[in-house]
């Protein structure tokens, strides 16, 4: 099976975690906000607005942060994304009492995801049953560094991958290295012809207990040298070659698959340039169909029904927990021609 993950996956998620509290020297206990959050959510959070001006859309503002060299937007939405993964998506995985994720990794524990979210949700759940490997968990080489009390692992391989169509926030991209030495020498910058990759879980390292920061490599990161593209046209962010190297192993996975379930997935006309690719793929594939699982998914058909007549498009319009509560189940009238 072969599972397509949207912002909307994870809505559920805050709901059946339940809430965390903390205690403060100047408030005292209180509730912690470390929700998943939606676009409603980031607009606040990020920009301090209830909403955007006339023509401006979220991804309008993230580009317009980055064009004038304003990092705070982005850092802000890595922080709550790690925020999320080491509350929430830890407490799930690790739960005695079994939720909704747990139920759906333990159904399809042979499905690989390909997912346009920063989290690593589904990561923290699948490596912790030993199915994912960050050194080629994401279908890219990526080098990670394991902790010093753990033992290695020769043949350890991850059996499902989680490929990144629009990055990572546990991933950073170096493009470039310095050879010699930079201190009361001579050091040169040089420009590497194979980007490198490194794994670094920063403050969700406790959700890989099998992994450290990659020491070599890793400081004070800033968010626009990882993998992340939050633009209304992400095709200038698309060219990154992280991204293009999770499309190629993506892509013949879809038309090997010719099922692919889109869950939490809006598939906005403005992310045409990130779905596309991904559609026509399923379309030259033998069963060319596609389920999508979101509370609009009859009207994400339609309107997908026009632009790509040979898929066979399915809608469950359920939210993620709902489609859990009614056992994933796929309805088999949905899948007709349309």
């Amino acid at each position: 099976m072969l599972f397509l993950l949207g912002a909307g996956f994870n809505i559920d998620a805050t709901r059946e975690a339940g809430p965390f509290y903390g205690n403060s020297i100047y408030v005292g206990r209180h509730q912690i906000d470390c929700s998943y959050p939606l676009v409603a959510n980031v607009l606040k959070l990020c920009f301090g607005l209830d909403k955007t001006t006339e023509g401006k859309s979220i991804e309008n503002l993230f580009a317009d942060a980055l064009q004038r060299g304003d990092n705070k937007p982005m850092e802000t939405l890595v922080d709550r994304l790690m925020k999320a993964d080491y509350y929430i998506a830890q407490r799930l995985a690790t739960a005695e009492t079994s939720n909704s994720y747990r139920k759906f990794f333990e159904r399809f524990n042979t499905a690989q995801f390909l997912t346009f979210n920063y989290d690593s949700l589904p990561e923290i759940f699948i490596s912790q049953r030993g199915l994912w490997y960050p050194e080629d968990g994401y279908g890219v080489p990526v080098q990670a560094e394991r902790a010093s009390l753990v033992k290695p692992l020769p043949d350890a391989k991850s059996s499902s991958l989680v490929v990144h169509l629009h990055g990572s926030a546990c991933v950073f991209t170096i493009e470039s290295r310095i050879i010699g030495n930079p201190v009361g020498g001579t050091a040169q910058l040089v420009h590497l012809e194979e980007p490198l990759y490194a794994f670094d879980p920063h403050s969700v390292s406790h959700c890989f207990p099998r992994y450290g920061r990659v020491v070599s490599m890793t400081g004070h990161t800033r968010p626009d040298e990882r993998v992340i593209a939050p633009i209304l046209d992400k095709s200038e962010d698309l060219k990154q070659a992280f991204i293009q190297k999770s499309y190629s192993v993506a892509l013949p996975i879809v038309r090997q698959s010719g099922i692919l379930v889109a869950v939490g997935y809006s598939f906005n006309p403005h992310d045409r340039t990130s779905y596309h690719r991904i559609l026509e793929a399923l379309a030259q594939s033998k069963e060319q169909t596609l389920f999508v699982v979101s509370p609009e998914a009859n009207s994400v058909r339609e309107r997908l029904s026009k632009e790509y007549p040979n898929v066979k498009i399915g809608a469950i319009e359920k939210t993620f927990g709902k489609w859990a509560v009614d056992s994933f189940r796929f309805p088999e009238i949905s899948v007709a021609r349309n």
